[in-house]
């Protein structure tokens, strides 16, 4: 059983919540929402239906939802109509049941997709409590709400056939610290190298220059070692892709050690 918490998004003239990417939005103070963590790799799910008058027709409407970014969703190859055959955020499947006047038993058609908005084409309210899907003339809100339990869909409002109001229930949509993106670990041994390998050229060149007199190229340090490490780095190639083995000397004559022999080492 899901238990749902309301609260009060903080919201002034100044702090409003800034759209980061698609599913996060922060405010000044660091806060904000973070729905990353809700995706998964299926659509969210909601269904409901409608009557007409009469009762002889329902339409059943299947509303599927894909936060934060765009996916493909599998649709039903034999409906009639398909607007939902590309990556996308949000998409309805309609089915008509209808009464027919001669038998008065119901038939249900092959059922129509709709396009309804993408992942690109979105904007949070000014208090983060919800994400506003843009699609021409009409849009799609998704209410966030805070809530324990497991991540759910669920219908808001129909009231407006071209404003259609869906409410997205997750722990995810309460407000939390935001976290800013950090630089990666490979990154910072990178930095952390090539850092030293300046401190080490600058200090020896100094060195070399100032208290050992050295000129022109001389003052680089270690020089002997640069200019042989493009052959180092080509024995080391070559020992490598021979299996970390000596290469095959050709017969000639024996000498003392062995040049294989660990003792000419």
């Amino acid at each position: 059983m899901l238990i749902y918490f309301s609260f009060l998004y903080p919201l002034t003239r100044a702090d409003v919540c800034v759209k980061k990417s698609s599913c996060v939005c922060e405010f000044s103070n660091g806060t904000g929402i973070d729905l990353s963590l809700a995706v998964k790799s299926t659509f969210y799910t909601v269904d409901t239906f409608e009557i007409n008058a009469n009762e002889s027709q329902y339409t059943f409407s299947t509303y599927l939802y894909h936060p934060c970014f765009d996916a493909l969703p599998i649709t039903n190859k034999s409906a009639a109509n398909n607007t939902c055959t590309t990556s996308l955020s949000l998409c309805r499947y309609d089915r008509t049941l209808t009464q027919s006047n001669t038998t008065g038993t119901f038939v249900i058609d092959k059922g129509l997709y709709e396009y309804m908005g993408t992942s690109n084409n979105t904007e949070f309210s000014a208090d983060g409590s919800s994400i506003i899907y843009h699609n021409g003339p009409s849009s799609t809100i998704v209410r966030l709400v805070c809530a324990e339990g497991e991540n759910k869909l669920a219908v808001d409002s129909l009231s407006v056939p071209k404003n259609v109001v869906l409410a997205f229930y997750s722990r995810y949509a309460c407000l939390t610290k935001i976290e800013e993106p950090g630089r990666s670990f490979g990154s910072t041994l990178l930095i952390i190298f090539f850092s030293f390998v300046v401190f080490y050229l600058v200090l020896g060149i100094c060195t070399k220059k100032f208290l050992m007199g050295a000129t022109g190229i001389e003052v680089i340090p270690n020089l002997g070692f640069w200019m042989d490490l493009p052959n180092l780095v080509k024995d080391g190639w070559a020992f490598m892709i021979n299996g970390f083995k000596l290469p095959t000397r050709g017969a000639g004559p024996v000498t003392s050690p062995d040049p294989n022999s660990y003792d000419s080492i």
